[in-house]
């Protein structure tokens, strides 16, 4: 104790050394991705320097602008050309083979917009022009109003054009499935959990045994498994037509109801522990009191043991919506086309495009909502909590 008390400073730097490897692990492993990701949504240096003629000369002189744009596209490789082509022909379709062909004769082509509309008479319209200046710049916005849908009309004002909302409908659905996974888990999770925490010694070891087990499995392998069980000539289907409840197979999988049964197989185990150890904590005593004083076991259960689970309800709860937010696997190998969510398009955009600039953007989005909730979901607690102390 005296030792303690005679180094003082000695403490404290001990304690600030055990605080300082977290910190930094979760600087490294949180922080720092969140950071990169954010950055790459906005970043645009793969055009911001390759057009810094284009961007110093003066708008509302033509034939400037095309000797910049000559000038800028003649000193680029083949590499470069490339690159600059992809990203614009992301922005509209064409620009590959334009950007590629005047790249490559930009040294024949006359420097003036006549000789460049001469070329290639996409030059000659507005659309092509509008499309670089707003993208030739060091930082970019463009991922984020394609993930949102805004857009500027002819006026300047920003608004969301029909079928420009794609992205915003695929995250809508996506909290849908969500909700829909979440409230599915919940319902067939408590009496599991129930059953765990006041059941007899055997019933439990046998229903934790089987979570644990499905908890410790591969999420791709129990996913397969579901895209074999449901398959129209399926263990299910066929199941059910040797039984004479069906005639012919249904489909089972490749729809909603395949992505839920997968999703809420392989979440299950998250909203199941959370439960259990808030249900183990509830003494069984305060049921017996109840019963004693002439509730009956449904009143018992309502008022009594129901009210104090919730927190691990909301605990599991949480926990499976969040996960399932940035669910891939699962919905892209049991669902169907309409029932992909925001991270088979991440996905897609980062495997298949390489668009890494809109695939940070829906990352983004994907976070923010999840920051949103949450911050709701904490404003909520804190009104209610508010609420039973001045009742």
């Amino acid at each position: 104790m005296s030792n303690a008390q005679s180094q003082p400073h000695g403490s404290r730097f001990a304690a600030f050394m055990l605080l300082l490897i977290p910190t930094a692990i979760f600087l490294l492993v949180f922080v720092a991705p969140i950071g990169s990701m954010i950055s790459l949504s906005l970043e645009n240096t793969a055009l911001g320097t390759r057009f810094v003629g284009f961007n110093a000369t003066d708008p509302d002189d033509p034939d400037a602008r095309a000797a910049a744009i000559l000038a800028d596209l003649g000193v680029l490789d083949q590499k470069q050309l490339g690159e600059v082509s992809r990203m614009l022909n992301q922005e509209k379709s064409g620009f590959r083979s334009l950007i590629l062909n005047t790249g490559k004769k930009a040294d024949t082509i006359e420097p003036t917009m006549a000789g460049l509309a001469a070329f290639d008479a996409r030059w000659g319209e507005p659309e092509y022009w509008d499309i670089i200046s707003k993208n030739a710049g060091a930082i970019t916005w463009r991922h984020y109003q394609k993930a949102s849908g805004l857009k500027y009309d002819a006026e300047g004002n920003l608004r969301i054009a029909e079928g420009d909302d794609i992205y915003m409908r695929v995250m809508g659905r996506t909290l849908m499935i969500t909700l829909q996974v979440t409230l599915i888990t919940l319902l067939v999770g408590y009496p599991l959990a129930f059953a765990v925490a006041n059941g007899t010694r055997r019933t439990a070891s046998i229903v934790l045994n089987i979570v644990m087990i499905s908890f410790w499995t591969s999420v791709l392998v129990r996913t397969t498994a579901w895209v074999v069980l449901l398959q129209t000539h399926g263990l299910i289907n066929n199941s059910l037509i040797w039984l004479g409840v069906l005639s012919e197979p249904i489909q089972l999988i490749f729809n909603r109801l395949g992505a839920l049964v997968a999703m809420t197989h392989v979440l299950l185990p998250f909203a199941i522990l959370p439960m259990i150890n808030v249900m183990r904590t509830i003494p069984k005593s305060q049921s017996d009191a109840s019963r004693s004083l002439g509730a009956g076991p449904i009143e018992t259960f309502l008022r009594v043991y129901f009210p104090q689970s919730l927190r691990g309800v909301a605990v599991g709860g949480g926990t499976v919506f969040i996960l399932s937010l940035g669910f891939y696997i699962t919905p892209a190998l049991t669902g169907g086309p309409n029932d992909q969510m925001l991270a088979f398009f991440i996905a897609d955009f980062v495997n298949r495009t390489l668009n890494w600039g809109m695939a940070a953007a829906l990352s983004v989005l994907l976070l923010a909502t999840v920051v949103v909730l949450m911050c709701l979901g904490k404003l909520m607690q804190r009104l209610t909590a508010k609420r039973e102390r001045t009742l």
